[in-house]
């Protein structure tokens, strides 16, 4: 179990310390005390409130790092995993955050459904999904929406690329209920050790190959995903529990540029979508989106919409008309 750790310096001592107790309760029935790995993410101001939720969970075994450096939660998840990989042969890695939006029991339904895929589809490129049941309520009106908008890019983005060589994404293990697309940007993820390894090296090389994007900071669940569908693996979901409202976040509803902007730019790059095809792409996922419908959201969506495409060679002006039909 690896477990990114970054909180606000301003935050006090005791609601860190009451967070990661909550997280971390209760982890003795479900991993060995040598398979959790917490990695502080240039955040030593959390090295207190770890220790003594260590102390109290018993936790002496564990395996905790701090990074010199604020790297992202990609480069904090890597270093865990890549800790738990050079000491240890763990079969399935699961990555959860550190605010208790991840509930431990949970857990046993994610590895149930990996070991059920590997078992039938005799594969170890597996990634199981903790999808949530809801995008608005937890992430808020404008998060939702960006998410949902970010999945639906991701999805359709790795059926273009992988149709170009015939293919088509195994999506069996996908929630039945819904219609919408994975939760692919939910954070709570289950790998296999051979999917693990295989997202590590991916994400390091887009992360050079588009350093533009800032992938360690900004693309972990997008370039995970991706990567394994493009690799013909498999991504499941299983539903789980979350908060109607996030304990903390890092981002605000103002940070879709950054969080969700980057992420759909990089799946239209990796999976070569320029000019007409990427413009048609994109506003297929987001023009019916209730963003349109109420400032400053519209405002945003047309700039983020802007940006991407004109550097994909595709942007065209949506007029005040377009958007008065439906």
């Amino acid at each position: 179990m690896v477990i990114p750790v970054w909180f606000n310096k301003e935050m006090p001592k005791e609601g860190i310390e009451e967070l990661l107790f909550a997280t971390l309760e209760d982890w003795e029935m479900f991993v060995l005390p040598q398979r959790v790995v917490i990695v502080l993410d240039g955040c030593e101001w959390c090295i207190k409130p770890i220790r003594q939720v260590q102390k109290v969970l018993q936790g002496e075994f564990w395996s905790i790092i701090l990074q010199e450096h604020n790297t992202g939660k990609g480069g904090a998840v890597i270093a865990g995993i890549e800790k738990l990989l050079s000491f240890d042969q763990p079969e399935y890695i699961v990555v959860r955050d550190c605010d208790n939006d991840h509930w431990l029991t949970d857990l046993p339904r994610l590895w149930q459904l990996a070991k059920l895929i590997k078992r039938e589809r005799q594969t170890d490129k597996i990634l199981v999904i903790g999808r949530r049941n809801d995008l608005h309520f937890p992430m808020s009106f404008a998060r939702g929406e960006w998410e949902r908008i970010t999945d639906e890019i991701l999805l359709e983005s790795a059926k273009f690329a992988l149709a170009k060589e015939g293919k088509v994404p195994d999506l069996t293990f996908c929630s039945f209920h819904t219609f919408e697309p994975p939760d692919f940007l939910s954070g709570y993820k289950l790998f296999t050790a051979q999917s693990a390894k295989l997202v590590c090296n991916a994400i390091k090389e887009e992360h050079q190959k588009f350093p533009e994007l800032d992938l360690m900071r900004y693309g972990w669940e997008g370039v995970s995903c991706l990567s394994i569908l493009l690799n013909e693996g498999i991504v499941a979901e299983v539903e789980r529990m979350t908060y109607r409202r996030q304990p903390i976040t890092g981002y605000g509803d103002e940070a879709s540029a950054n969080l969700y902007g980057r992420q759909i730019a990089y799946a239209l790059k990796r999976c070569g979508l320029r000019g007409e095809i990427a413009r048609l792409l994109f506003d297929n996922a987001s023009r019916r989106s209730l963003l349109w419908t109420q400032q400053p959201h519209r405002a945003i969506l047309s700039e983020v919409r802007r940006t991407i495409l004109t550097e994909l060679d595709a942007f065209a002006e949506i007029t005040n008309d377009e958007l008065l039909f439906f």
